[in-house]
């Protein structure tokens, strides 16, 4: 079994590897502030957890595989803008992300795996952008598992799997306090009180339900929009969960600059609920979801570009769409001054 630090390999160990058996995780997340109660480094933290566990499991299983455990990336954006958080504009997380992207096929990794603890929507997807473009350029299989694994737990997809970790049934107070919006709230406090509970505030267990306010216009289009596909007969889940997303997004964002809706909002969720059971639970469901996404790639069950989540679904939160769009309005321009 080989797992090994990148920042301690020599030139002379990295050129000898054997990169079609060679798997290259790295994670990406930056500060941000996470309520009253919790460190900064909460996506930070797991982001890192999800990538060296899953490394660690990944060469306990393949003794014959070597893992490779690059530092971790403190970038984001799309981050809660309050004193403390760590923020950068969307394009300049792209364009690190894919440089870095590059200098890692360039060194000689094809398997290369990236996790995240951060759900800010543009963040979800530049990460999971680069990942397929970089697989598409260069035949490497470069993909994200964490940004779908962290959406199914949160949404509750995966109760009967944390209930059978922790061999008793979710009672219908954590249930609710665990779905419909998550930041410091019942998941990510649990899983601070199992991972670090020195560096937790005590005052979690008082803090009650809250979530940030939606920007009213956004949300009145998300339902009129929603209302208007299923009119058709179309699936409107995921135009629904989006623009809900960037309504909840923007009006948090008008509420820590401006005031809107209210005092500044500092978490989504419930705190209260959270319990380090929870929270070991949590971790773990974490990185089986990873784990099995990693092992499907690297067996050949399954290509990097099958791994995606609803952040790669919508044209208006990736990289390319200002670009595109001011390409489009340029030609336009043109076209009309030429006739």
């Amino acid at each position: 079994m080989a797992y090994i630090p990148a920042e301690e390999l020599t030139y002379q160990r990295l050129r000898n590897l054997d990169f079609q058996r060679t798997l290259c995780l790295q994670s990406v997340s930056a500060l941000e502030v996470h309520g009253p109660h919790l460190p900064l480094g909460m996506d930070l933290f797991m982001a890192r957890w999800m990538a060296e566990e899953s490394g660690r499991r990944f060469a306990e299983r393949h003794p014959d595989w070597t893992v490779v455990q690059m530092p971790h990336l403190p970038v984001g954006t799309d981050e809660l803008p309050a004193a403390g958080s760590m923020n950068v504009r969307p394009r300049a997380l792209y364009r690190l992300l894919w440089d870095h992207a590059r200098s890692l096929v360039r060194a000689g990794y094809r398997f290369i795996v990236l996790t995240n603890g951060h759900g800010g929507p543009r963040h979800a997807a530049a990460i999971e952008y680069v990942c397929q473009k970089a697989s598409k350029r260069y035949g490497v299989q470069m993909f994200s598992p964490a940004i779908a694994a962290l959406h199914r737990i949160i949404t509750g997809q995966r109760f009967d799997r944390v209930e059978e970790i922790l061999g008793r049934p979710l009672s219908e107070t954590e249930k609710a306090g665990l779905v419909g919006g998550e930041h410091a709230g019942g998941w990510e406090t649990s899983f601070a009180l199992a991972a670090l509970p020195a560096v937790v505030e005590t005052q979690w267990k008082e803090l009650g339900l809250l979530r940030p306010p939606r920007l009213r216009p956004l949300q009145r289009l998300a339902e009129s929009l929603s209302a208007a596909l299923e009119k058709r007969g179309r699936d409107a889940a995921k135009t629904r969960e989006l623009l809900g997303s960037l309504a909840s997004s923007l009006g948090w964002l008008c509420n820590a600059r401006y005031g809107y809706g209210g005092p500044l909002v500092t978490y989504s969720g419930n705190p209260s609920v959270a319990s380090a059971e929870l929270g070991r639970a949590f971790r773990e469901v974490m990185v089986e979801e990873c784990l099995a996404e990693i092992e499907a790639v690297t067996s050949g069950k399954k290509d990097a570009l099958a791994v995606r989540s609803i952040a790669s679904d919508h044209a208006l939160i990736q990289p390319s769409f200002a670009p595109r769009v001011l390409a489009v309005t340029a030609v336009v321009i043109a076209l009309l001054w030429w006739w």
